[in-house]
């Protein structure tokens, strides 16, 4: 006779048990901070456009953006690729009506110098406004790794780690190709971990757009993303080759295959940046120049331009553009670190100005997400890019600001999210920790606007230029402060030494070049650039560096009062 009792199904183990659906409130929540977030960091970037003028590089970028658009030609300055400028330039050329009139300066006589002040905010803050595509850029493929990676809350804890920094936020309020790279390097990474993953059209063809994209914004990503893809590749299909003894035929053909498909779109679209133009890198019957110092006959841009003179190319101003930054690097840049100035490039300058220039919660974040990594190949991914990226840059001669390794901040956010995974078995106290520095980050982050660009952590806070200075600190933005600043306190004069491409008279401060020739009398006001040595010969400065200032305006410009003798 049978039992009419029905046998208890066994209980499900916890490795075979289907994670649990989240409550539908905390659904709901997620879907609502995600634009919330996007609609922050696009915010803050734009309330900072009437607060600096511009800054040092911005003139340069806008100009040859707009030589593209006018004229089709790029011959204004060719060590970076168009795109991004070409972004910079369309929003003020077809909405503001800046032209470029074949000036070397917006200022002077420029449309700036030649418009009143009102026309040169609205450009200005037109051709900022065109990189908040790759501010959106950068949103999206944070979210969409992370989630992938350790799911939708370790995805929203990315974008917040990544929204909420400041070097982000810095460079992509300012009409500058930093924040371009590091949006179509994270996506061209991004896109190549899938391939390495999945061996799929979608996904190569994917990466080889993103990839020729990021070089056409800044020519350090092809020195970035290959070994990243190289690493991706293996990590990706090491336990494979592993348990099969090796690649199998038909895995190599189609792997080369998709490899000829990359190089193919990928040249194809590096070829139509530079508008299908062929011919000569310099004029027939001509070497190749640069506006650098090349260094010694075996040095890499002489090679390759001895390579390249004699041929017809497709983009000559591409391979023109490589050899003007291979010789940049060659000659070396004046740079500032920890009270000392040089040319030669010092390897540990990228560590420091990461360390200083980063807010410590993040630091700390992200060191355990790397520590979480040892456990799990998934942490390996932002791992092996920020690795890359640092070592590549610290083996340049090129030290002048953290924008150069910009393009680690989302690999950051995203191996800092590691940590809110789930399935994470933290105790109750390790999550209040671990949400007390995401929150911390998020308030060092609004504590420091809209001083972005001049943002350093507690390491460094009320001693900056100690530690860096150039684009880290003053990159000429505070000008039209200084303007407010004499406004204010109805400073008739000011004898101003200033680290910057900006028009002071234009922008309405009255007053006179400084001498730096002691005693002086009245109001000075000096650039912290040229207060520590850059762009001036330190012993100027020397005398006044003693000096306690009677106001600091912004984070860049220094104020001093010499009563009259």
């Amino acid at each position: 006779m049978k039992s009419s009792k029905r046998p208890k199904k066994p209980a499900p183990t916890p490795a075979t048990s289907a994670p649990s659906s989240p409550p539908a409130w905390r659904a709901k929540l997620r879907h609502l901070l995600l634009p919330g977030l996007l609609v922050a960091f696009l915010l803050r970037i734009v309330l900072t456009y009437p607060v600096f003028n511009d800054i040092t590089d911005e003139q340069g970028h806008i100009i040859a953006g707009l030589e593209f658009l006018e004229t089709g030609k790029y011959e204004f300055e060719s060590q970076h690729p168009p795109v991004s400028r070409l972004v910079l330039g369309f929003l003020p050329y077809y909405l503001g009506g800046l032209r470029y009139g074949g000036h070397r300066s917006l200022w002077f006589d420029g449309a700036w110098g030649t418009h009143d002040e009102k026309f040169y905010w609205k450009t200005l803050s037109l051709a900022r406004a065109g990189n908040l595509i790759f501010a959106v850029l950068i949103f999206f493929f944070v979210y969409r790794w992370a989630i992938l990676l350790y799911g939708q809350g370790a995805a929203l804890a990315a974008c917040t780690l990544a929204v909420c920094c400041p070097n982000l936020i810095a460079h992509a309020s300012l009409a500058t190709i930093d924040i371009s790279v590091a949006a179509t390097v994270l996506m061209a990474a991004f896109f190549s971990w899938r391939w390495s993953e999945r061996p799929a059209w979608r996904y190569c063809l994917g990466a080889a757009a993103a990839f020729s994209l990021a070089v056409l914004c800044k020519f350090s990503a092809l020195a970035f993303l290959p070994p990243i893809a190289a690493v991706y590749f293996v990590t990706g299909r090491w336990e494979r080759w592993k348990a099969a003894g090796g690649p199998a035929i038909r895995e190599l053909r189609m792997g080369l295959l998709l490899a000829a498909a990359f190089c193919l779109l990928a040249g194809l679209i590096l070829w139509a940046g530079y508008g299908f133009n062929v011919g000569y890198v310099a004029p027939r019957g001509h070497q190749v120049t640069s506006g650098f110092q090349m260094g010694s006959e075996t040095s890499l841009p002489h090679r390759l331009a001895r390579a390249l003179e004699a041929r017809v190319l497709p983009a000559p101003k591409l391979w023109q553009g490589l050899i003007e930054v291979l010789s940049h690097n060659e000659e070396g840049h004046p740079a500032y670190l920890l009270g000392k100035v040089s040319t030669e490039g010092r390897w540990y300058y990228f560590p420091v100005a990461v360390s200083v220039k980063t807010t410590l919660p993040l630091l700390l974040l992200a060191a355990i997400g790397a520590w979480l990594a040892a456990r799990s190949r998934a942490g390996l991914y932002p791992i092996a890019a920020i690795a890359v990226i640092l070592n590549i840059a610290m083996a340049g001669r090129l030290n002048i600001g953290i924008r150069h390794v910009l393009p680690i901040y989302p690999f950051f956010a995203i191996l800092g999210s590691s940590v809110f995974a789930e399935g994470r078995n933290w105790g109750r106290t390790s999550r209040v920790v671990l949400m007390a520095l995401l929150a911390w980050h998020a308030a060092e982050s609004l504590v420091a606007h809209p001083d972005y660009l001049a943002y350093f952590n507690e390491i460094a806070a009320g001693n900056e230029e100690r530690f860096l200075a150039d684009s880290n600190l003053d990159w000429g933005q505070d000008l039209a402060r200084l303007v407010k600043f004499t406004r204010e306190r109805q400073i008739e004069s000011v004898l101003l030494s200033y680290s910057g491409s900006s028009d002071p008279a234009k922008l309405g401060l009255r007053g006179s070049v400084f001498r730096w020739r002691p005693p002086q009398s009245g109001w000075v006001a000096v650039s912290v650039n040229h207060l520590v040595g850059l762009g001036i010969d330190p012993a100027y400065s020397a005398w006044l560096r003693t000096q306690p200032p009677v106001a600091r305006v912004g984070k860049s410009i220094c104020v001093y009062y010499f009563p009259p003798r």
